[in-house]
C-alpha cells in the first residue's frame, strides 16, 4: 500500500500543517497568484492551501497563506486579529474602483476646499470606533454567489447595505498637495478604499487610494514576511517548517490537555464537560494537536477538528 493511501486509511491528514506562511505580496499580483505559486512550488503532501484575506492587486504587504488543514481556521484568524495598513490617497479624485487601476476615463475630479492639517487630522480621527461601511462596488463581497467586482465588470452595480466595522486606531501621517498618508488598524472586512473616500466626503470632496500597504495581521508583520526572493521554488530546497508557523502558535488561544478517552471522544465530535472559563482553546493529547474547541458553561464543543487517529 502506498504511503498516501496508508495516510488516508488512518486519517492522519497531510504531511505538513496546519501551517501559516507570512508572505509579502508585491504590487501587481493578485492574492490568488501568490497562492498558485505556493501551490505549484511547495513540496508535495501539504494538503489544502488558501489565504486569510484578499489583498488587492495594487496593494502590497502581509498576505497569510495556510496549508494542511490551516484553511479551516480562516474565520478565527479574521475574528481574532485586526489588520493594520499604511494608505496613501489623493483628495479631489473619484474613481469607480476606489483606486487608480480602473478605466481612467471614468475618473471624476472634484474641487477641494481649503483645509488645515489639524482639521484633516481631526476628521480622520473621528472615524475611530464603530463604523458603518457599505462594501465597494469593486470588491470581493458576494452577491448571489458572485463577487461584486464581477457584477461591476459586467456593468451591473450592486449596492449592498452598510455593515458595521470597527476602526481600532487611525491617524494622519502626512498631507502634501492633497496627497494624504494615514495609518489605520481595522477589523476584518474593512475596505480602506471606501474608508478614504468616506474621509474625503466628510471634508466635502471625494478621494481615491494611490497606494496601500498591509503592514500587519496580528503578529505577522512586513518585517518578518517572506519576500519573493524567499518563496519556494520547485526542485529547490525549501525549509517548510522554518519558514512557517504552526496554526496553534499563530492563534494565541489557551490550551487544554485531554487524556486518551477524552481525546477519542473529542475526535469523534462528542461534547465533554470541563471546568474552564468560557472561550476558545487549543486541544491536545500527549502534546499532539487535536483541534480547536469552545468552552461554554463548562461544556467543551469541537469547533475545528483535525481528524487525528488516536487508537
Amino acid at each position: 500500500m502506498s504511503r498516501s493511501r496508508n495516510r488516508n486509511k488512518y486519517n492522519e491528514g497531510p504531511l505538513f500543517g496546519p501551517l501559516v506562511f507570512n508572505v509579502y505580496k508585491p504590487v501587481g499580483m493578485t492574492s490568488s497568484d501568490v497562492v498558485r505559486h505556493f501551490k505549484y512550488h511547495l513540496p508535495k503532501g501539504f494538503g489544502k492551501i488558501g489565504h486569510f484575506g484578499t489583498l488587492d492587486p495594487f496593494a502590497e504587504g502581509v498576505l497569510l497563506i495556510a496549508i494542511g488543514l490551516g484553511p479551516r481556521f480562516n474565520d478565527y484568524v479574521h475574528a481574532h486579529y485586526p489588520k493594520t495598513y499604511i494608505a496613501t490617497g489623493v483628495l479631489g479624485v473619484e474613481s469607480p474602483t476606489g483606486d487608480f487601476t480602473g478605466d481612467q476615463e471614468q475618473v471624476v475630479h472634484h474641487e477641494v476646499r481649503t483645509y488645515s492639517q489639524e482639521e484633516l487630522g481631526s476628521i480622520i480621527s473621528s472615524f475611530k470606533g464603530k463604523y458603518m461601511q457599505s462594501p465597494a462596488a469593486f470588491s470581493a463581497t458576494k452577491h448571489e454567489g458572485k463577487s461584486l467586482y464581477e457584477w461591476a465588470r459586467e456593468g451591473v452595480i450592486i449596492e449592498k447595505p452598510p455593515v458595521e466595522r470597527e476602526i481600532y486606531n487611525i491617524k494622519l501621517l502626512s498631507v502634501v498637495d492633497n496627497i494624504v498618508r494615514f495609518e489605520v488598524t481595522a477589523s476584518s472586512g474593512t475596505y480602506i478604499r471606501v474608508l478614504f473616500d468616506d474621509i474625503a466626503q466628510k471634508l466635502g470632496t471625494r478621494g481615491t487610494l494611490k497606494e496601500l500597504v498591509r503592514s500587519s495581521i496580528g503578529p505577522a508583520r512586513c518585517e518578518n514576511a517572506l519576500n519573493k526572493d524567499n518563496w519556494p521554488l520547485r526542485d529547490t530546497e525549501f525549509e517548510i517548517f522554518e519558514k512557517s508557523t504552526s496554526i496553534d502558535d499563530f492563534l494565541d488561544f489557551d490550551k487544554i490537555s485531554l487524556d486518551l478517552d477524552e481525546g477519542v471522544k473529542f475526535t469523534n465530535g462528542m461534547v465533554l464537560r470541563k471546568e474552564k472559563t468560557n472561550g476558545l482553546y487549543w486541544v491536545y493529547h500527549n502534546d499532539k494537536l487535536l483541534g480547536l474547541c469552545e468552552v461554554e458553561d463548562e461544556l467543551l464543543r469541537v469547533r475545528v477538528g483535525l481528524s487525528v487517529k488516536l487508537v
